[in-house]
């Protein structure tokens, strides 16, 4: 029972405090830290660009709320009465901090700002993007982190609003997000073939669609979905290609293709970046072959927060 009283007086108590704050006018505090400072109503009107009968008012309005006098006229001018000016510092460091609290937020200063900054991105964006902003941000804001949050099925928009994820950069049609979000189309990217050096077909430069349905294909699938673009593109046509292996990432497929007669079909920046270190040769797929744009995601909470905005800034400008 002592417990359930105890709860119900701290109920009773914030209950007095919410109403007391209720009827709290802020500019009376500020007419008060005037008041205290003057010791004169005219001179404190003045400052405050108040009439001297709308001060005499406030005066008269703080004494109501806090239930007293608070200056009494004297043979030498307006005296702070003990409770005046046991107020006096309090309300000062209120006012001090509301003002703090509502100025304009300090610009972004990468050149010493520490930010963590944590972006959701799939396995495109971690080979093609990640190494650049890598880079940029090393020059930019060397004191800041950068970190890969792995994009898998989850719901983004909580990760965001949290701002455990500053930002999210992924293919839109693999994504789970809402119309709250915020979304950018960014970079465009087209799907190449890849076979290895040496290939019966190597010597070509397109692939018709014959030919690439009468290969075996290896299907990187980053999130593990059984369909992408390509099985989209081909089911709308009647067809269906034959696929031997499934992989997690772009690089073991890479690897498997190198060494066998299988094809992959894969985005052009990650290709050309393997055919520079391996002996792949590209080809151009079937006219009419899909790709894919890369979005910018963030939370409209922080549609201006400085912080997202540089990031976001330094993303757009990146030579991809």
């Amino acid at each position: 029972m002592i417990c359930e009283m105890n709860n119900n007086d701290d109920s009773i108590h914030e209950i007095n405090i919410n109403s007391r704050l209720r009827r709290l006018d802020l500019n009376l505090l500020l007419i008060f830290d005037t008041l205290m400072q003057e010791h004169n109503v005219s001179r404190a009107a003045e400052r405050v660009f108040l009439s001297q009968s709308a001060m005499s008012n406030a005066l008269n309005r703080l004494r109501e709320m806090f239930d007293d006098p608070l200056l009494i006229r004297s043979a030498k001018g307006m005296q702070a009465t003990p409770r005046a000016r046991a107020l006096a510092a309090p309300i000062r460091s209120i006012l001090r901090q509301v003002a703090h609290t509502v100025q304009p937020a300090e610009p972004f200063d990468p050149r010493t700002s520490q930010t963590r900054f944590v972006i959701g991105m799939n396995d495109y964006s971690e080979n093609i993007v990640l190494p650049e902003l890598a880079i940029s941000l090393h020059q930019s804001a060397p004191n800041a982190k950068l970190v890969a949050h792995t994009l898998t099925t989850e719901n983004l928009e909580p990760l965001l609003e949290s701002g455990e994820l500053n930002l999210v950069i992924g293919v839109e049609q693999y994504i789970k997000q809402t119309q709250q979000l915020r979304t950018e189309s960014w970079l465009k990217e087209q799907l190449v073939c890849a076979v290895r050096k040496g290939h019966p077909l190597a010597s070509r430069q397109r692939l018709s669609l014959k030919q690439f349905m009468a290969l075996k294909h290896v299907y990187p699938s980053p999130l593990g979905f059984r369909t992408n673009i390509v099985e989209t593109w081909l089911s709308e046509q009647g067809l269906q290609r034959a696929i031997a292996v499934t992989t997690r990432g772009y690089g073991a497929a890479a690897q498997i293709i190198s060494k066998s007669d299988y094809i992959v079909s894969i985005p052009r920046r990650i290709a050309e970046r393997f055919a520079k270190h391996g002996p792949l040769h590209l080809l151009d797929p079937p006219q009419g072959f899909p790709g894919f744009r890369l979005n910018l995601i963030w939370h409209p909470l922080y549609e201006r927060d400085p912080e997202t905005q540089w990031l976001l800034a330094q993303v757009r400008k990146l030579p991809l």
